[in-house]
């Protein structure tokens, strides 16, 4: 028997093109945990770039791996570490809506995580939730102006 995989997914409308809104979730996912520690292709946040994420001081930091990049529609990776699960593939994709667009994540998890891995998919949601709605009224602020 062929076993599930757990996904969640947000969305958010953003009153601001797709390109704009591409630009400002680069620039804020890069605001948010720092610099690249290695760049991608094209650099930097190409496909083979790597994030460090830093949720507990104590621990070593999460590694999050661009698995795939195409401006300005798709970002896709993985993040390795100390989290309870064995697999977290990531997407934010970016839907074109003429002069509006929607910006989407989603994840895909093991098909039976631990306790622990529950929780850091629910603590992960949480946190892309609120960085969701920072892209989009950002998105839509840097544009008015």
């Amino acid at each position: 028997m062929t076993k599930k995989h757990i996904s969640r997914s947000l969305e958010r409308h953003v009153m601001a093109p797709r390109s704009h809104t591409w630009e400002v979730l680069l620039r804020e996912m890069e605001a948010a945990v720092g610099p690249y520690h290695v760049e991608g292709d094209p650099a930097p946040h190409g496909a083979g770039a790597v994030l460090h994420l830093t949720l507990d001081p104590q621990k070593p930091p999460l590694v999050e791996t661009v698995l795939s990049f195409e401006p300005p529609w798709r970002r896709a990776y993985k993040v390795e570490g100390d989290t309870g699960l064995d697999m977290y593939h990531g997407t934010f994709l970016i839907r074109d809506d003429g002069s509006e667009c929607h910006l989407i994540w989603g994840v895909v998890v093991d098909p039976d995580p631990s306790p622990e891995g529950l929780e850091f998919l629910e603590l992960a949601t949480t946190v892309i939730s609120g960085f969701l709605d920072h892209v989009a009224a950002s998105s839509e602020l840097d544009r008015s102006n």
